[in-house]
């Protein structure tokens, strides 16, 4: 070594706390059901899974939310947005059950006619004229 020159020990970098990560999945996963299940319930058919969908959203939203108030998430605009589309799929599947369920209670009568035909029924024709008839009788 030269003399000009100042001997330094070797630095070692002060040690940090690596800061948590936050925990996302939750708001992610409750805006992911929760459009999900907004889609099954404006698809008329797929309602039933709405409800279920729904009601799994919505608690991951609100888990989410919380998640997101105590500091240890940071999406809490997504577990929000989770909450809300679970929310309106769970109403519009509710209100879409109750509209079918009381439509099949006031055509069972309709319904177990259509049934006698369609076991009838030898061909398309006849199959065809069965949905016919009920379709008469419905209106």
């Amino acid at each position: 070594m030269d003399a000009a020159q100042p001997s330094y020990p070797p630095s070692t970098p002060p040690a940090t706390r690596q800061p948590v990560r936050p925990r996302n999945g939750l708001g992610v996963a409750a805006l992911v059901i929760g459009v999900g299940s907004l889609v099954a319930a404006v698809s008329f058919l797929l309602f039933p899974l709405a409800l279920i969908g729904g009601i799994v959203g919505a608690i991951l939203g609100a888990i989410g939310i919380a998640r997101a108030s105590a500091g240890r998430a940071n999406n809490q605009g997504q577990a929000a947005a989770g909450l809300a589309c679970s929310v309106i799929a769970l109403l519009l599947a509710a209100v879409l059950a109750v509209r079918v369920g009381t439509w099949v209670t006031h055509n069972t009568g309709q319904l177990g006619r259509l049934d006698k035909c369609l076991t009838k029924a030898s061909g398309r024709a006849s199959v065809a004229d069965c949905f016919a008839k009920f379709a008469k009788e419905v209106r």
